[in-house]
C-alpha cells in the first residue's frame, strides 16, 4: 500500500542549509518559523525512507525562529530569532533524520 507524508513549512529563505540538528518539527498546526527551501527539500528525500514519518502531517522550521503561529508573521518578516519560548507539547527535535522523525503521531 501507499503513503504519505504532509509536510508544512514555515517561512521559507534563500538561505544556506542548516541541517538536521538545528530543525524542528511539530504537529497540530501551532507553531512555526523559517525554514530554507534546502532544508525543505532534504527533509521531503528523507521522508520516502522513514517509517517514523510515514502518515504522518507536520509543520518544519528553523528551532531558533519557531514562534506560536499567531505571532509568526512579523517575526519572518524582521528575521528576528525567538526570544520568547512556546512549548505546545509536540516539537521534535533530532541530531539525525531518524531521530528528528521518532515520536510523530500518525494521523487520524
Amino acid at each position: 500500500s501507499l503513503s504519505y507524508t504532509v509536510v508544512r513549512p514555515g517561512g521559507l529563505t534563500l538561505d544556506p542549509p542548516r541541517g538536521v540538528a538545528a530543525l524542528e518539527l511539530n504537529q497540530g498546526d501551532t507553531k512555526s518559523g523559517r525554514i530554507s527551501r534546502s532544508d525543505v527539500a532534504a527533509i521531503c528525500v528523507e521522508c520516502l525512507s522513514s517509517d517514523a514519518a510515514a502518515g504522518t502531517t507536520f509543520e518544519c522550521y528553523d528551532a531558533d525562529t519557531a514562534a506560536a503561529l499567531a505571532s509568526v508573521g512579523m517575526s519572518n518578516i524582521m528575521k528576528a530569532k525567538t526570544k520568547e519560548v512556546f512549548v505546545s507539547g509536540k516539537e521534535r527535535r533530532g541530531d539525525t533524520w531518524g531521530g528528528l522523525f521518532t515520536g510523530l503521531e500518525k494521523d487520524a
